[in-house]
């Protein structure tokens, strides 16, 4: 951030356009965003609807504006020449290392169809964004009032870093989503006493901050120093905002799509003016696009329909239920996956120069001050740039030999359900977790079932029951374990257990003939005939001619002395093709 600041106004000018239109577009967005997206998930759109739809029209979109501005101002495209020009290539290349198309993949010999790192890079380099974003905001509604006081940029910076990270880990629905895209890229696992742990650090570090932000706001009321309301608006709302959409709002997907939106429509409406105030000022430096912000309403019109058809690309070549990295998408689509990949990236890039208010064309256009007499740009140096560079491609070659390493362990399917159960046991309130929980139970129940019915088939009835108690306990609706683990317990002279386990499989399913005799005959070897003969007659209820339930209920009546009254049962059995 440049010391330089604005020349002091005689009077200051609180928003960037005006009252109604900062709290419209910058501020209080999230009080319409959050019912509009709520009621269209409820009555209209399922989730991955919607999750489209923002994606593509929201999270895309707001990527054009950003490069008119990188490629349509001629005084910007000539100071970073190099860096629009190269990295385009670069970026789209490193796309297609991590997600190659069939052709890509076998002209350059790649044993892999789709790698996890950039999706990592992407979602810190997505948070920070968002934040950089936030304390832009901030920062210009500092400057529009003539204030450039250093340690309070470092406290908003501060403030910013405070309330994203919280909102980070504290988040179940992001740590699932952060935790998986590390795991899959072959980062050690952790579990929720660790997660626990960096939440108390973090939690702690923002208390802290936010403790010294109140120092500082009560030294500036003793100074006689105004506060500045709508810079603390603003960090409230967006603050509020981002936990809610990721800790009150429990699906992952929902609340991605509230927040992107947020995000989305400040930064068209910023560039927007930014562009309209810098063709008042110096229309010829906007190039061929300065015709888009002439002062008519149709060029508005325009400016969106830009924007929506660049958004469409993703709507129009992605089905409801794709995921950007699945990996499972065909030929063509890996393609646009790249591009799109590509965008993003280019996007977080580009917004972390051309917006500073170090920068002097921008920052006179976005605070509508001229700097003070002797300030200059500060520009970060081209070896240090590269050296960022350097690093992050580092990075992302270390995450690459990450994930490769992890894909040739002979045990990778092992690691792999390792994995899963961990995601699940991270954040076991996610509707995602769940998911994946109920899947990881259901296949282990089965391992275990077919452990306890092998034991069962040789005759060995007390090492089956602890298998078939485990599959039971993994999955209780696992119908074949309820009624084995019957088995295994009457077999084992259980009875009394043999019948809950019973009763479990007919609550399981009612109509199956089997699971009601096996539950008879436990409770007759208890004693209880009467309960016996009360759930065989309610089995018939439901399935009349069945032929073993006749049977066995005419046997029944039989034994108790009532020959007469068993005679139609065993008579309708033999009917059926059941005989003594």
């Amino acid at each position: 951030m440049s010391s330089a600041v604005p020349s002091r106004r005689q009077r200051a000018i609180p928003w960037i356009v005006s009252p109604a239109w900062d709290l419209a577009y910058l501020i209080l967005t999230p009080v319409l965003i959050v019912p509009a997206v709520l009621l269209a998930a409820r009555y209209w759109l399922t989730t991955e609807q919607v999750y489209l739809a923002v994606i593509s029209f929201a999270s895309l979109g707001h990527h054009l504006p950003g490069f008119m501005r990188a490629y349509g101002d001629r005084e910007l495209f000539a100071r970073y020449r190099w860096r629009f020009l190269l990295a385009p290539p670069l970026v789209f290349g490193l796309a297609l290392l991590f997600t190659p198309p069939a052709v890509v993949s076998e002209s350059l010999g790649l044993p892999w169809q789709h790698l996890h790192g950039m999706e990592l890079v992407l979602l810190f380099w997505g948070t920070w964004h968002g934040l950089m974003q936030t304390y832009g905001f901030m920062r210009i509604y500092d400057l529009r009032r003539g204030e450039g006081e250093r340690r309070t940029a470092k406290l908003d910076q501060a403030l910013c870093l405070a309330m994203f990270a919280s909102g980070v880990v504290f988040s179940d629905t992001r740590m699932y989503g952060i935790a998986g895209a590390m795991w899959q890229t072959g980062l050690p696992l952790f579990g929720r006493e660790t997660l626990m742990i960096v939440r108390w650090v973090v939690g702690g570090a923002s208390s802290l901050v936010a403790l010294a932000y109140l120092v500082h706001l009560l030294s500036r009321l003793r100074r006689g120093l105004p506060i500045n309301g709508v810079k603390l608006l603003l960090a409230a709302v967006t603050g509020w905002f981002y936990w809610y959409c990721g800790r009150l709002s429990t699906n992952l997907l929902i609340g991605i799509a509230m927040f992107e939106i947020y995000h989305a429509v400040q930064y068209n409406a910023i560039v927007w003016i930014y562009n309209r105030r810098l063709f008042n000022k110096s229309g010829r430096t906007l190039g061929a696009l300065r015709f888009l912000f002439g002062d008519r309403w149709a060029m508005l019109g325009l400016y969106l329909a830009a924007i929506a058809a660049y958004s469409s690309i993703r709507f129009f070549t992605a089905h409801a239920g794709d995921r950007m990295f699945s990996g499972d998408l065909d030929d063509a689509q890996q393609w646009l996956v790249a591009a799109f990949v590509t965008s993003s990236f280019l996007h977080f890039y580009y917004d972390g120069f051309i917006w500073k208010v170090s920068e002097r064309t921008a920052s006179e256009t976005l605070t509508g001050e001229k700097l003070a007499a002797g300030a200059v740009d500060r520009l970060v140096p081209a070896m240090v740039h590269a050296g960022k560079w350097a690093a992050l491609l580092a990075i992302i070659a270390m995450l690459l030999a990450s994930e490769r390493k992890a894909a040739a362990s002979p045990n990778h399917d092992a690691e792999n359900e390792r994995m899963l159960r961990a995601l699940a046991e991270l954040t076991p309130d996610v509707p995602e977790a769940r998911e994946i929980a109920t899947q990881l139970n259901a296949a282990e129940s089965e391992r275990q079932y077919a452990i306890g019915l092998d034991f069962l088939k040789k005759g060995e009835a007390e090492p089956a029951i602890e298998p078939l108690r485990e599959a039971v306990k993994l999955d209780p609706t696992n119908f074949q374990a309820q009624l084995q683990l019957g088995d295994a317990l009457l077999a084992a002279g259980s009875h009394r257990e043999a019948a809950e386990a019973y009763r479990r499989a007919v609550a399981l399913r009612g109509d199956v003939p089997e699971a009601r005799i096996s539950l008879a005959d436990a409770l007759i070897v208890a004693g209880d005939s009467a309960a016996a003969e009360a759930t065989l007659r309610e089995g018939l209820s439901k399935r009349p001619n069945s032929p073993e339930l006749n049977f066995t209920i005419g046997i029944l009546l039989e034994q108790t002395g009532r020959v007469a009254e068993a005679a139609p049962f065993l008579k309708r059995a033999s009917d059926h093709g059941l005989s003594r």
